[in-house]
């Protein structure tokens, strides 16, 4: 299962990118998907160097590939005020982590299938009006159904 309810937040409080991150990586954490969450979070700016995960459509994809990644997990966030990710404005922020050695296929297919649903207006607008954590875990990725 890549998500969890645990791994959900429907109303972050958190008002930058940063904070933003080290509450979803303990979030991560308190689920048991991380071995370092120090790596993890390295891993995550690293990437954030390399280019910007905000990808429009008031979304952000921060993501890490490392052995510090115990299985692979989605976390969610919502933020009603809005944070501000490397100039745009995001509300729905997915943190993505995996293993370094299924950064392949999983990775990859992870990233594309929340990189090709945003641009979809029903599904940005379900996951900023839904207020049920199983809901969100079904809007996300309805396998796990």
């Amino acid at each position: 299962m890549l998500i969890s309810e645990k791994l959900i937040d429907l109303d972050v409080e958190e008002t930058d990118k940063s904070s933003l991150i080290n509450h979803l990586i303990k979030l991560a954490e308190n689920d048991n998907r991380l071995n370092d969450s120090e790596e993890f979070l390295k891993a995550v700016y690293t990437r954030e160097a390399e280019i910007s995960t905000s990808l429009g459509y008031q979304v952000a994809v921060p993501h890490g590939k490392t052995n510090a990644v115990k299985k692979p997990f989605i976390c969610f966030a919502k933020s009603h005020k809005g944070i501000y990710w490397n100039k745009q404005l995001v509300h729905l922020i997915f943190l993505i982590g995996v293993p370094e050695e299924e950064k392949g296929n999983s990775y990859l297919t992870i990233l594309a299938s929340i990189a090709r649903r945003i641009i979809d207006d029903q599904f940005r607008q379900h996951l900023l009006t839904t207020n049920d954590k199983k809901k969100i875990i079904e809007i996300i990725d309805p396998t796990e159904n």
